[in-house]
């Protein structure tokens, strides 16, 4: 592989910046206005360039360079990236040169991160040491002393891009054995694109022509009905019928409305309620605790490959792909299990990535796979099969429902009824086809069915929400001290106070939000992507746009350099305060 450099470039009407640095030997490579282009194809020649957003912005910007552009060529044709949206494609057309020639090696971060997101917030996310915004409107025209700031304002966004690309290590080194596996370049690809990719070269391998997506326009406005299996049974919740005469519709953004009839609708069965969605099934409990006894387990059945499945079981395919999509799909999903078994890791996660992310594409307008009805069947489905466990679990005495979310059940029940609730969920396996895997708890805490902490019988945690860790790339941090204080207090035991008293690391101490438009602080502009911690003083962060405040920012003050040592005036008590709090909102008393 050749050397690795990270790239980023700054673009003004009369000033740009190609900047480049190696992320082992930190040689740096800078190019400026009259440009060395030699220079520059050859660093492009002998390197893998990784960016954050380069196939929409620097690499378009980098081969019209190439073609001698001037820096205002260079700005004119940023600004119809910028500020008109101009696509890739269209770019090459509209400037007449190629963005992917032979010899180059790029990688793209940007759909590799999870989510969606700038580069400064995955920045946040990571604790990456600077959040910089722009220092300067990018239709500045630049003196002479402002190119130093705009030089280190570049170089601390490359700083972010390596902290990224480090981040994303294993998923990177995954897309690399899978374009060798595939004959494909899916190195800059999300998880989603992948599946859509591979299952498409598949499907066309075995159809011996290309697959075609279909117009998403076609879609708009369609009625359809959701068709039961024959194994969906429901005695004692009455759901089905509404569920069977309600109509699907497609609204003006490509997606499924859920029907009148079950919008909103409670069920009701053993004490607990559920609602339906298009998304999935959740039972609405709040605020409250749930333990294991010498008497009593609690038990968790996830269903496994709850999405996937849910396509194998109902023979479901996109109608441009026929049924050699099932064969390309069973194949993937059983070659995994047997990965599995067979301890072919990279082949197991490989073939994961695209089974599951294969759904979600299901339902996106711009993908090949597109088509409503399956993400009905596929999420109707997988909502009624679990309500037929539940309903089958409460009529078992000593057994209560204690949550449902999405694709699993978790139960209480009494140490007698154990064999009744595995023959239960043997018995469903049966009719259904979909298998159940089996977790013991020794507690569930739960300000909702979204924010909960579960504690495993051997100790291990699981938690969500509010409470949970989330992966890196995921969920802002907000104060993690405080939900690391709760699961502590919870597993071990340990003093609220005393774990955020003894706490010396900054990063969990900070908060990181997004504020539309910006945010100010006394009057400062901020950024777009605004990172605090807490003090005892009053101030606030307002949002640029409308002067209203940002919410949970009383007593905040802006951290966008991290700093190395807990400032003096950090405001322990609040976080004592926060956690207790979060606590309460479990019904669990410190």
């Amino acid at each position: 592989m050749r050397p690795v450099l990270v790239f980023d470039s700054e673009v003004f009407i009369n000033w740009t910046l190609f900047y480049f640095r190696n992320i082992v030997t930190r040689e740096e490579f800078r190019f400026e206005h009259p440009m060395d282009l030699e220079g520059l194809k050859t660093v492009i020649r002998e390197h893998r360039l990784v960016t954050f957003n380069g196939t929409g912005y620097d690499i378009p910007i980098l081969m019209l360079a190439l073609k001698g552009a001037t820096a205002a060529e260079l700005k004119a044709a940023s600004n119809r990236i910028i500020v008109h949206n101009l696509k890739p494609w269209n770019f090459e057309k509209e400037f007449g040169v190629k963005l992917n020639p032979r010899g180059l090696d790029h990688v793209d971060l940007m759909d590799v991160a999870p989510m969606t997101g700038s580069l400064k917030l995955y920045g946040a996310r990571m604790h990456s040491r600077f959040i910089q915004e722009l220092p300067l409107p990018h239709e500045t025209v630049v003196t002479p002393e402002q190119i130093q700031m705009l030089t280190e304002y570049c170089s601390n966004d490359l700083e972010t891009t390596e902290d990224l690309y480090r981040t994303l290590k294993e998923p990177l080194e995954l897309r690399e054995a899978m374009s060798a596996k595939y004959q494909l370049d899916l190195r800059s690809k999300s998880d989603a694109q992948i599946a859509e990719a591979v299952i498409k070269k598949e499907v066309e391998k075995l159809k011996g022509v290309a697959v075609v997506k279909s117009d998403p326009s076609s879609h708009v406005g369609n009625k359809f009905k959701y068709l039961s299996p024959a194994w969906v049974k429901l005695d004692a919740i009455d759901i089905l019928p509404d569920v069977l005469n309600a109509d699907f519709i497609v609204n003006d953004s490509g997606k499924v409305v859920i029907p009148s009839e079950l919008s909103g609708r409670d069920i009701s069965i053993g004490g607990t309620t559920y609602r339906m969605g298009i998304g999935g099934l959740h039972s609405k409990e709040q605020s409250r605790y749930v333990e294991a006894d010498e008497d009593h387990l609690l038990m968790d059945f996830d269903v496994r490959g709850y999405y996937p499945e849910g396509i194998l079981r109902q023979g479901l395919f996109p109608p441009n792909m026929g049924p050699e999509f099932m064969r390309v799909f069973r194949f993937m999903v059983n070659d995994r299990v047997k990965a599995k078994l067979e301890q072919r890791s990279s082949d197991a996660a490989s073939l994961k990535i695209i089974t599951l992310a294969c759904f979600g594409k299901m339902g996106s307008r711009w993908s090949v796979l597109y088509h409503p009805p399956l993400v009905v069947q596929v999420t109707v489905t997988g909502q009624l099969i679990l309500l037929m466990i539940i309903e089958t679990f409460v009529s078992i005495p000593g057994v209560e429902v204690i949550s449902c979310n999405t694709d699993g059940v978790t139960v209480r029940c009494h140490k007698d009824s154990v064999p009744d609730v595995l023959s239960a969920v043997k018995e469903w396996e049966s009719i259904t086809g979909f298998v159940m895997e089996r977790t013991d708890y020794r507690g569930i805490y739960s300000r909702d069915v979204n924010n909960y902490v579960a504690v495993l019988t051997n100790g291990d945690v699981k938690s969500k929400g509010v409470y949970g860790k989330g992966l890196p790339l995921q969920k802002n941090p907000v104060a993690t001290i405080c939900s690391r204080a709760v699961i502590d207090y919870l597993t071990l035991g340990a003093s609220i106070r005393g774990t955020v008293e003894a706490s010396e690391d900054m990063r969990e101490f900070v908060c990181v939000r997004s504020v539309t438009g910006g945010a100010l602080y006394k009057g400062e502009y901020v950024g777009k992507v605004v990172r605090w911690y807490y003090t005892i003083s009053t101030e606030t962060f307002t949002v640029k746009l409308n002067g209203n405040k940002v919410p949970k920012t009383d007593g905040a003050k802006p951290c966008m350099v991290l700093p190395l040592l807990i400032p003096e005036d950090l405001d322990r008590e609040w976080y004592v305060k926060e956690a207790e709090s979060m606590l309460a909102d479990m019904g669990v008393a410190v």
